[in-house]
């Protein structure tokens, strides 16, 4: 999961141009994390659930939206795709959060949720631009997946390189959020690990 987010959001969209064969390509690599979400919360029936009705919809919709590209499927395939995300990004904070030891395999959920968290705002930002057109940001293609991936994560590291702008209020509402959530959740993220190991660290010398 942790190595498709990367190559779907740092290679594939960026690269692949959103027309032809690139964007099939696109849609195949983002259901097979989609899959994945599905499988990586298989052993939790609680989850399972509401995880798999999300992933359905929202493969659906996102396969729908390349043969009716209206403006109310565009906004259907986003608003699917923040739920999916929103909720896959929770099951696997709840994961990485539950009483154990720290292993390898909590880091890389705990960097998918941040990979997601990312994803999700960029959805986000783009169904504001399908509401308020070219006046919710300076210098953005509302085409293009990859702009509003780019705008995301230069906002939510707190980068902030000023080449798109939010313009409407309720864009920049979102950015200053999702910028706040940028440098909570690396703090709170860390402390709570090492509280965690210190705790896990503890109970193997009482066992002792």
């Amino acid at each position: 999961m942790l190595l498709l987010l990367l190559l779907f959001i740092f290679v594939f969209v960026p690269i692949l141009n959103p027309g032809g064969s690139g964007q099939v390509f696109l849609k195949i690599i983002y259901s097979v994390i989609v899959v994945s979400g599905i499988l990586s919360v298989l052993q939790h029936s609680r989850y399972v659930i509401i995880i798999s009705t999300f992933a359905i919809i929202d493969l659906f919709v996102y396969w729908l939206s390349d043969t009716k590209s209206s403006s109310a499927i565009l906004i259907a395939n986003d608003l699917s795709s923040i739920l999916f995300n929103f909720f896959f990004a929770i099951a696997i904070l709840i994961k990485t959060f539950k009483p154990g030891d720290i292993t390898f395999q909590r880091i890389e959920g705990s960097i998918v949720v941040y990979l997601l968290l990312g994803l999700v705002f960029a959805y986000i930002f783009h169904v504001v631009y399908l509401f308020a057109g070219d006046a919710s940001y300076n210098n953005i293609n509302g085409a293009d997946l990859k702009e509003f991936l780019y705008y995301s994560f230069t906002t939510l590291t707190t980068v902030g390189y000023g080449d798109i702008t939010p313009v409407h209020p309720f864009a920049r509402s979102l950015a200053n959020f999702e910028a706040l959530i940028g440098q909570l959740y690396p703090a709170i993220l860390i402390a709570r690990l090492v509280s965690m190991e210190f705790e896990s660290s503890n109970r193997k010398r009482e066992k002792k």
